[in-house]
């Protein structure tokens, strides 16, 4: 088990499961954003030194999440511009998280005097450009996954980050979700002894379009991705083989016009003599289905789905929840998303590695080719086949 990565699944614990980060007094309950007056009160009360200035690209889905993170959640961090593509829609998201400035051209963000960090919350093809912008401007990037879309740009990236001195983190937010981070927390402590196997189901409430299928990468590059970190993070090594199997089982359009698989069960085998399943569906009637399992020589640990509430109906047919589990990710990792940004922010105000690396979403990305490769040729595969 890797020092580093024993020392990063505690520190995402302490995170997660505290909801604070060292020295500055990260944490900021969740619940209705408060109003900017509010905002600003908890920005008063920070030291000046320890507040980091930030600009995000994208004003669609995440990064509305991220601007509202950043803006009500996270006190050590002033967001200080929003751009995107539309101006109006950064113009509003600007006015309704009193970001002060808004635009069209990520640029204005890189060449910013005063951000000190960039938010990359923009689609995949040009998550590569930007980074590397931001990098030769000497700000830290804190970038959506994927970092890029093939492994050589990944490679590129990297380089270009390490040269210039800064900080780049990916966002697998999953590894701040107090139940992930909990569970690696208990792994690492030895509580369950040497693990032996494991067993990751993520389902999606319902399919995407088949237009996002088409610009996705396809299901084990945009969505087993997350599952496939994850279970790299809680074996604390590297995967070595991955066989998968998978068919167009919910939509068939998104066979035949989409080119991919919405069903999927990939076998992953690890360098620690651990192996596991990872249970994918576009689809799931009960709602946005997220458990975890670990079996190991001296027990087992294992959480099932979050739920709106612990209520219970008890009557003459059944005893079961009142609700069915959260509706989507955004939900289901609201806690995650705060934590991932406290992490970051911290790491560089008190100049601490980052918890989630490129190299991280590097090895995550060989594991979902390596998949993509095994189903298309029937076999197993070795992630050592798969190269730049």
């Amino acid at each position: 088990m890797a020092p580093a990565m024993i020392s990063l699944a505690r520190a995402a614990s302490r995170l997660a499961t505290t909801a604070a980060a060292r020295g500055s007094g990260l944490a900021a309950p969740l619940g209705a954003a408060p109003g900017l007056s509010a905002r600003r009160h908890l920005q008063s009360s920070a030291e000046p030194s320890k507040t980091l200035k930030v600009g995000i690209i994208g004003a669609g889905r995440i990064g509305q999440v991220h601007a509202q993170t950043l803006a009500y959640r996270c006190p050590s961090a002033e967001p200080l511009m929003i751009v995107d593509y539309f101006p109006e829609v950064a113009k509003s998201t600007a006015a309704e998280y009193g970001i002060p400035e808004s635009g069209s051209d990520y640029m204005d963000v890189v060449n910013h005097p005063d951000i000190q960090a960039v938010w990359v919350c923009s689609p995949s093809s040009l998550h590569a450009e930007q980074i590397i912008a931001s990098a030769k401007a000497g700000k830290h990037i804190f970038c959506e996954k994927p970092l890029a879309t093939e492994l050589a740009e990944v490679d590129d990236v990297m380089k270009v980050v390490e040269d210039c001195g800064v900080k780049m983190m990916l966002a697998f937010q999953r590894r701040f979700d107090p139940n992930f981070a909990r569970l690696r927390q208990a792994i690492v402590d030895g509580v369950v002894g040497d693990p032996f196997t494991f067993r990751l189901t993520s389902r999606d409430p319902a399919p995407p379009p088949v237009e996002y299928v088409l610009k996705s990468g396809g299901l084990h590059n945009d969505m087993a991705i997350h599952d496939f970190d994850v279970a790299r993070f809680l074996m604390g090594c590297e995967c070595t083989e991955v066989t998968a199997l998978g068919a167009c089982r919910v939509d068939p359009k998104i066979g035949s016009e989409g080119g991919d698989i919405d069903t999927a069960l990939t076998m992953l085998r690890f360098e620690n003599g651990a192996f596991g399943t990872v249970d994918n569906c576009r689809q799931s009637p009960q709602g946005y289905d997220q458990r975890v399992e670990v079996f190991g020589s001296k027990g087992q640990v294992s959480f099932g789905n979050n739920y709106p509430s612990g209520v219970e109906i008890a009557d003459g047919a059944s005893v079961r929840s009142a609700d069915l589990p959260h509706d989507f990710f955004l939900k289901r990792y609201e806690e995650a998303y705060k934590n991932e940004t406290i992490a970051f922010v911290d790491s560089v105000v008190n100049n601490t590695p980052v918890p989630a690396s490129g190299w991280d979403g590097r090895a995550a990305m060989v594991m979902a080719q390596a998949a993509k490769k095994s189903l298309n040729e029937g076999r197993p595969v070795k992630t050592s086949e798969i190269q730049a």
